[in-house]
């Protein structure tokens, strides 16, 4: 049984009595609400406030526009499960328990002894749900959810299982909830784009058709499962005699591939264009769709005044991906969404292009809009919320920073980050001031660019920097500690075999679930 103790985490006095915005004092004194949305390989200009110019989302892009926007944000790796572990327990990838997607027993989780921001916030008073894709710990295993602090879960625990929209089944705490009415469909097609051709049928209404369903439209479609699992929980926040604080995680699938959404809405109105993009940019506007019911259901129930609302994505740009435009670490940008970003790499490499992503904090009570410039990216949520819940943020040992002075405009009394750090793997990259450094693995020679003004990273400046270099190799070389499963930076591959052997031979390999039934990934090797 986990146990564990905040002792030390002292209220904080007064936090939010008063707090400004707009030259008056907030409604509620109270310890506010707290919701982080957190989409799945969205990319940085998915957003229309970020860039996006062929739709728009207009209720993600209203949050943004009234709060606080940060221009230069990061995901803690570029991929999904150890920047999930990173976000939730404010350490980085070289301090996480899960630091890459899989290590040398398979999918691994986070551990007992982790403290996550909900076991934080569930000690404060707040009552806590997840809701999504997890990602981080296996059904069975003590990483899962309901084990991590949160009263409330729903979604997929497993990510590869979260490959697919049209589930056999989806957790509920710690049992399973089944969609006979998705038996049959052909997951393992989905993943076939050669020629970059189309995989799924829609109505001339723009309505998914599955045919291959003895109901083609009676399909659960897991976005809409977890979205009603999201306003239910809220639902019962709102009704419950005990008024206390919630934390609400939607770790929303969207836009995750391989794309498949049930409306394809305006998209379907450009035939012209390829169908994965159109499914894609719906995708996103699903996602914005929704985001645009929760407000109205805040701001319904009197409760949006005091709900301070996160979005950011998981890591850096990914799309092309799903398709046979390409891969990493090229990554080419799709030629009509234009939504990469001017980056360099994307998802799975520790480049600015897998790393930089859409990052706002919302709450017009109590927050001022401002677009802020200042690098900083997701393990400073746990402080962060930990300060929201009248805690000290630092207490605990993190390597995130509170955002809250940011946010409320009181810049004078933010320190900032001296640097952060990132690594996948062998690769490793630091973000120093207006500078990033990055090496391919330790037998590399260290690059080094002005981010600031070269996103793209297309002018090495390591030679005319020797100094800014050096200090970049000491944090590289010191800022992560040994992990018995997981590839670190100073080993090789022989290295790491040796850990796979020893998973093997010590019964520690964890098991494999695949969406659907289906065998086997298009990457995985065959045997």
């Amino acid at each position: 049984m986990k146990t564990y103790s905040l002792r030390g985490m002292l209220p904080l006095v007064s936090l939010f009595t008063p707090l400004f915005a707009n030259g008056q004092e907030a409604h509620k004194t109270e310890k506010p609400n707290i919701i982080f949305v957190l989409a799945d390989d969205m990319s940085y200009r998915d957003l229309s406030c970020y860039g996006q110019q062929r739709y728009s989302t207009p209720h993600l892009d209203s949050l943004a526009m009234q709060g606080v926007r940060f221009s230069q944000a990061y995901a803690a790796a570029p991929e999904s499960a150890p920047s999930r572990c990173c976000m939730l327990t404010g350490l980085h990838t070289g301090h996480s328990s899960v630091r890459m997607n899989s290590s040398a027993r398979g999918q691994d989780n986070i551990l007992d002894s982790d403290v996550t921001v909900a076991e934080v916030l569930k000690e404060a008073g707040y009552h806590t749900a997840f809701v999504g894709k997890w990602g981080i710990g296996l059904q069975g295993t003590e990483g899962v959810p309901y084990k991590q602090g949160f009263d409330y879960c729903f979604g997929f625990y497993d990510q590869t299982e979260a490959h697919t929209y049209i589930p056999d089944y989806l957790y509920e705490n710690d049992r399973k909830v089944m969609y006979p009415q998705n038996k049959g469909f052909e997951m393992a097609r989905r993943y076939d784009y050669k020629g970059n051709k189309a995989q799924n049928t829609y109505d001339k209404d723009g309505c998914l058709y599955i045919s291959e369903l003895k109901d083609p439209y009676g399909y659960a479609y897991s976005e809409n499962e977890m979205e009603k699992a999201a306003m239910n929980f809220l639902k019962r926040q709102t009704e419950a005699k005990d008024k206390s604080p919630f934390f609400l995680y939607y770790a929303t699938q969207l836009p995750h591939g391989p794309v498949i959404v049930d409306e394809l809405g305006e998209m379907k109105d450009h035939p012209e264009v390829n169908q994965l993009s159109r499914e894609w940019a719906a995708m996103v506007m699903k996602l914005d769709s929704f985001v645009g019911k929760l407000v109205a259901y805040l701001k319904q129930t009197g409760q949006y005044e005091n709900t301070i609302i996160f979005f950011a994505s998981d890591n850096g740009y990914s799309m092309c991906g799903y398709t046979e435009r390409g891969n990493g670490p090229s990554w080419p940008d799709d030629p009509w969404l234009k939504n990469k970003g001017p980056f360099r790499g994307g998802k799975f490499t520790a480049q600015e292009g897998g790393l930089r992503v859409p990052f706002f904090v919302s709450c017009p009570s109590k927050f001022k809009p401002e677009v802020i410039s200042t690098p900083v990216w997701l393990p400073d949520f746990f402080p962060t919320a930990a300060e929201i819940a009248g805690l000290d943020p630092h207490a605990r040992r993190t390597d995130g920073i509170s955002l809250l002075p940011l946010l409320k405009g009181d810049k004078e009394n933010y320190k900032g980050h001296k640097y952060l750090y990132f690594s996948r793997g062998k690769e490793q990259s630091v973000r120093m001031g207006a500078f990033s450094a990055y090496r391919a693995d330790k037998n590399s020679p260290v690059e080094l660019y002005l981010t600031e003004e070269d996103t793209y990273w297309e002018r090495d400046l390591a030679f005319n920097h020797p100094e800014i270099v050096k200090e970049a190799v000491r944090i590289m070389d010191s800022s992560f500690t040994p992990h018995p499963w997981y590839w670190t930076p100073d080993e090789t591959f022989a290295d790491y075999q040796k850990k796979v052997k020893r998973a093997k031979e010590t019964g520690n390999i964890l098991p494999v679930y695949r969406p659907n039934g289906i065998k086997s990934f298009p990457w995985e090797k065959k045997k």
